[in-house]
């Protein structure tokens, strides 16, 4: 009877499970379901921190830099294409510091068509960079609105381009990284030619009506940073709605800051000194009232057109003292 207890007891003994063995049989056999929690909770995490939480800051800090061009070239033109040089400098006060891919950025007035696109080389992104963008034959992507922004570079004191684009950042150890590169760049213009000014007249007697008559120098200030090849362009002049001739700037090319071109004129000397000299002259003074309006702009043979829109828009007037080029001795009014 003892034995048969005494058996029982240790069958019962036997079986009863350990507490801390059951726990480490749990471990074993839902190891797996524990680690794909916890890479699901890190994915949950991470993800939105690399996917989301990342390019967003990128795009706040692209946003948040600036751009200045500090020089332009624009040479070479054709009825259709330019050589562009944008000198640019980038600021940003972003602690990150990536590489931005090469892309292309579309130019354009606020609402208006893009007039040309832009290749931006790659570039290692800092604190202060500076990139340039050098393109030759870059075609005119839309004529009208080229014409708009020439328009507008020669009647503006100051004016704003807009440029728009996609590029792609790359930081160290991350995804590469979609951002819209759109920034806004406010540009001195040419104000009208407002400080166009023609001095040391002088008259070369001619027995060819089609001949130059009179040789001068035009001054101009070119207040923006632009250096802009116009080729030669030529002026209607008059005074009164009255023509008194036809001048010629040859080969112009303007830079930043004053600039001093010959110029040559085909005047009706006739009329002049009639404006000057006759009974009832309004200009006794031998100051005229020259209105002057661009004709033509001509380059390697090429009209330019963009060019001869903009100067039709901008008429001039100046006031000149004619008097001591035609050897008049005139009293003053």
């Amino acid at each position: 009877m003892d034995s048969k207890v005494e058996h029982t007891h240790q069958e019962e003994v036997y079986n009863t499970p350990q507490k801390g063995g059951r726990k480490q049989n749990c471990c074993r056999r839902f190891w797996w379901a524990i680690c794909l929690v916890l890479i699901v909770i890190l994915l949950v995490v991470l993800l939105p921190i690399i996917y989301v939480a990342i390019p967003n800051k990128a795009q706040h800090d692209i946003n948040a830099s600036t751009l200045e061009v500090t020089h332009q070239d624009t040479v070479n033109p054709t009825s259709d294409t330019i050589d562009l040089k944008l000198d640019s400098t980038i600021r940003s006060s972003s602690p990150f510091h990536p590489t931005i891919d090469s892309f292309p950025a579309a130019l354009s007035l606020k609402g208006k068509s893009p007039f040309l696109t832009v290749q931006v080389p790659e570039a290692k992104s800092s604190k202060v960079t500076n990139i340039t963008i050098q393109q030759n034959s870059l075609k005119i992507t839309d004529m009208n609105a080229f014409t708009d922004y020439v328009t507008t570079v020669l009647t503006s004191e100051t004016f704003d381009v807009y440029m728009n684009g996609k590029a792609t950042l790359h930081l160290s150890g991350l995804p590469s990284m979609k951002v819209n590169y759109n920034k806004i760049v406010t540009m001195k213009g040419l104000n009208k030619l407002s400080s166009l000014n023609i001095t040391d007249i002088k008259i070369v007697p001619s027995m060819d009506p089609t001949a130059p008559n009179l040789l001068a120098n035009a001054t101009i200030f070119n207040p923006s940073v632009m250096t802009l090849d116009l080729g030669n362009i030529t002026m209607n002049m008059s005074v009164d709605g009255q023509s008194i001739g036809t001048s010629l700037m040859p080969n112009v090319k303007l830079y930043p800051g004053p600039n001093t071109l010959p110029l040559q004129a085909n005047s009706n000397q006739t009329a002049v000194i009639a404006l000057v000299l006759s009974t009832n002259a309004k200009y006794k003074n031998g100051v005229l009232p020259v209105d002057i309006v661009g004709d033509s702009c001509v380059h390697n043979g090429q009209h330019l057109s963009y060019y001869e829109a903009a100067l039709k828009s901008n008429p001039m007037r100046l006031n000149l003292n004619i008097a001591p080029a035609l050897g008049l001795n005139v009293t003053s009014s």
